[in-house]
């Protein structure tokens, strides 16, 4: 086989095998931004419930910011650790009434999501960067019902 032939089909493996990479890429944002909505819905559903309803809407009638900014954190108690609920700097999450950030803010309603079986433990508070807490008394629980998330029996 000639050098050209060799170079020829050195190059079109190569092609192949970056095509299949950025294909695979592609399918990995395109399940990350599926993730990240999903993950939005159930932020919706916690923030209309009553508590942490009433925390966005003190935030905006104190003059703050508006769309108030709430920021999101899964405890993990069992190691002891608190974990962004989204991926990105920038989450497209949000409505008129809040948007969720990223970046520490000087007053914010933190809500603290914990796992638990078929859904999520979620407690809300006002607060800042500095007043971030491994503890909390969870106010409420959401559940998958389907496509959506439904509040499930009062405080745990």
């Amino acid at each position: 086989m000639s050098r050209f032939h060799r170079m020829a089909w050195v190059t079109l493996g190569l092609g192949v095998l970056g095509g299949t990479g950025c294909a695979h890429h592609k399918a990995r944002v395109a399940e990350q931004h599926v993730e990240e909505a999903e993950k939005c819905q159930l932020v919706r559903s916690v923030l209309q419930e009553p508590e942490p309803s009433r925390l966005v809407n003190e935030l905006a009638s104190d003059g703050r910011e508006e769309p108030a900014p709430v920021v999101v954190y899964v405890r993990r108690p069992e190691q002891a650790m608190l974990e962004r609920f989204f991926r990105g700097d920038e989450p497209v999450c949000g409505d008129t009434t809040f948007k969720v950030v990223q970046e520490n803010v000087l007053d914010a309603v933190v809500v603290y999501l914990q796992e638990v079986q078929d859904g999520y433990a979620y407690d809300a508070r006002r607060a800042s960067p500095q007043e971030l807490s491994m503890d909390g008394k969870p106010q409420g629980l959401v559940k998958r019902a389907g496509p959506a998330w439904v509040a499930g029996p009062g405080p745990i």
